[in-house]
């Protein structure tokens, strides 16, 4: 198989009124996506309900659910989420990141001559760059458009939220690592990664959000320039 479009990082999600505190997110019926962010909020005491993107609204006209999560600002754009809701809470924890996947015959693939792998593995990283590229351009201008002319206030997720997260979704992946070794081995391999990676970019690109965190709040780049 081959990893391919990358999205994301998923906001926490859109609300009706803002809240202060994780407490107050769990007496609201929220729609999720299913397996383990599903079960990591339920450890933490959340009530997610998991649906197609598509019954969204209407799940939410009816009353079925008092807020929503999916992707990010433009495919949320695309369901129509900013007009249900008009709190959007961007920084969420339960999907880093989506990736797409493309399957193929392993006897099929075998098969192929060398010129013809080294293209289609080509395609799939040119698709994964014009993935990333459009998904930069465009949920950037779908949230400029939220704030500008929606008037959808994008606020900040409480603190709270995020170490039960960590603490909640850490149970739920050791229990499935005890469960099944092919689990536990790439859960391993994704610490191990992390342990690799993260001080690096940490320190490297760190300073660059600190910094435009610092520009934004001096006002030199924003949506008013």
């Amino acid at each position: 198989g081959f990893m391919c479009m990358p999205m994301g990082p998923d906001p926490f999600g859109w609300f009706a009124k803002p809240f202060k505190n994780l407490d107050e997110v769990k007496k609201l019926k929220f729609r999720s996506p299913p397996g383990i962010p599903a079960e990591s909020f339920k450890v933490m005491g959340m009530n997610p309900v998991s649906m197609p993107g598509g019954e969204i609204v209407p799940s939410a006209q009816r009353g079925v659910i008092d807020a929503a999560e999916w992707i990010g600002p433009a495919d949320d754009a695309a369901l129509g989420l900013n007009t249900v809701w008009k709190n959007y809470y961007l920084q969420g924890l339960h999907q880093a990141i989506d990736i797409g996947d493309i399957y193929v015959n392993l006897d099929w693939w075998n098969k192929l001559p060398k010129d013809l792998q080294a293209i289609f593995q080509s395609g799939i990283m040119a698709l994964i760059t014009d993935t990333y590229n459009w998904n930069v351009s465009q949920t950037s201008k779908a949230l400029k458009k939220f704030v500008v002319e929606d008037k959808v206030q994008v606020q900040d997720t409480p603190e709270d939220v995020f170490p039960a997260y960590m603490a909640a979704a850490k149970e739920v992946l050791e229990k499935y690592a005890k469960q099944d070794p092919f689990f536990a081995k790439v859960y391993k391999s994704m610490v191990d990664w992390a342990n690799l990676t993260v001080p690096y970019t940490k320190m490297t690109n760190g300073v660059y959000y600190q910094m435009g965190k610092s520009a934004m709040d001096k006002k030199l780049v924003g949506y008013d320039k």
